[in-house]
């Protein structure tokens, strides 16, 4: 591989990798509208139901998420009413993005972003969670700026709580 191919390769990965972290702090500091901005218009936010079975078998049923932007703007403006009880006071989160991997796409303006998450999430002081997975993004160069087309988010938590009311 030539010597411009691996500095291009590394400058793309450092894009990708300050894109990851920085969406991180935007997530920590829950200043969701921005978060939203990250998104392409037809943007995919999936969580899959998954399953500890021998042998490789598809989930069952519906995914615990499957949002498009419109949903995940519904799910925004729910916090911003108050309503979600489940979320006031907001939650304490720590986000922790590591092992990025980026491959190219079949899309020359897309890169598919693969990374390892933890995150720590502290409700009303009193409740802790820690949340550990992987994620499958697909990244879009829109106007000079990386934005999130889909994001597939696989938790490794076994026991899942009633509901999620955090973003990964």
């Amino acid at each position: 591989m030539p010597a411009h191919d691996l500095s291009t390769r590394w400058q793309l990965k450092q894009e990708i990798e300050d894109f990851l972290f920085r969406e991180a702090h935007i997530l920590d500091e829950h200043r969701l509208h921005d978060w939203l901005d990250l998104f392409t218009e037809d943007a995919e936010y999936i969580l899959p139901l998954r399953e500890y079975v021998e042998g490789k078998v598809e989930p069952a049923g519906h995914p615990i998420i499957k949002d498009d932007k419109d949903m995940l703007r519904i799910r925004v403006a729910k916090d911003d009413t108050g309503y979600s009880h489940v979320e006031i006071p907001v939650s304490m989160t720590c986000h922790l993005i590591s092992n990025v991997v980026v491959d190219a796409s079949s899309d020359p303006d897309e890169v598919i972003a693969l990374s390892a998450f933890t995150v720590r999430q502290a409700r009303k002081l009193r409740d802790e969670a820690w949340w550990a997975g992987r994620r499958e993004d697909v990244l879009r160069r829109v106007d000079g700026e990386w934005k999130i087309a889909r994001r597939l988010v696989h938790l490794d938590n076994t026991v899942l709580p009633r509901g999620i009311a955090i973003f990964f």
